[in-house]
């Protein structure tokens, strides 16, 4: 049995709804709040913020099964028709899985470009602030320029999220956002500059693999791992993979708010789930 786990953001909440209502047999939502133990449902919840986050490392803790719902890995959660990613124990998809690309060249197909070594930079995305404290990655940048200033002469370039609000702990213990939202970009980025692009899970690794740019990311927490490298001394090495599985696999791995409500998503999870 699936349940799912309200916050205080009600625009979060009806995404959490929709993929419990298209789960078989009865469902509950739980508001974080007034749990008090982890209840007997498999739980599902989305993103990091607002209790959410504090919901998905107790369920680790006691090794209890749940479903993760954040932004989509091609487009943005809050844009219709709402693409959201569901991943079973875990923040993203880390694994390729066998999928064909009917849903990746129905829904989000783009232009890939052949794969290009002319660059001459390295572009570095930091994890956000609270990707930085919810997986206690916040030496992360200080020492990737380390390692890469070990291991290549290469111009580094480091471009941050535009909104990137601080943390902290409200007075229940959720994690919350300190600064308010802002209309801040950074405007597009300009991949023919680059020879590689290095990210602790961005999903604009999806922007970099389609202009040609490869990927260094995390292991365990980047949906870009599987035809990524992992271990940024070999920079000057990158690995050329191939682009075409990992979108096809990506794409069965995120859903509208349609899927969700009519059970597709869950069919679709299959051996995922």
């Amino acid at each position: 049995m699936i349940a799912g786990i309200h916050t205080t953001k009600p625009r979060t909440q009806r995404y959490v709804e929709s993929f419990v209502k298209g789960t078989p047999g009865p469902f509950k939502i739980y508001q974080w709040r007034d749990l008090k133990e982890l209840p007997e449902e498999n739980l599902t919840m989305y993103g990091i913020l607002a209790g959410s986050g504090e919901v998905y490392k107790w369920c680790e803790k006691e090794k209890r099964d749940f479903y993760f719902m954040d932004h989509g890995y091609f487009s943005y959660a809050h844009d219709f028709p709402y693409w959201l990613r569901i991943t079973k124990n875990g923040h993203c998809q880390t694994k390729l899985f066998n999928r064909p690309s009917d849903r990746y060249e129905k829904y989000f197909k783009q232009d890939i470009k052949p794969w290009s070594k002319r660059g001459s930079k390295i572009l570095i995305l930091p994890p956000t602030n609270a990707i930085s404290d919810f997986f206690s990655v916040t030496d992360w940048l200080e020492n990737t320029v380390k390692i890469l200033r070990e291991n290549t002469d290469r111009e580094l370039v480091i471009r941050d999220k535009p909104y990137n609000p601080a943390v902290t702990k409200d007075h229940v213990g959720a994690t919350i956002k300190v600064d308010l939202p802002t209309n801040k970009t950074s405007g597009a980025i300009d991949w023919s500059q680059y020879f590689a692009c290095v990210t602790y899970n961005s999903n604009t690794m999806i922007e970099s693999f389609t202009n040609g740019v490869p990927v260094f990311c995390d292991p365990n927490n980047c949906g870009a791992t599987p035809i990524a490298e992992t271990d940024f001394t070999k920079i000057e090495t990158p690995i050329y993979g191939d682009r075409m599985s990992l979108f096809s696999s990506l794409a069965y791995n995120n859903f509208n708010m349609e899927e969700m409500q009519n059970g597709t998503a869950w069919t679709l999870l299959g051996d995922l789930i």
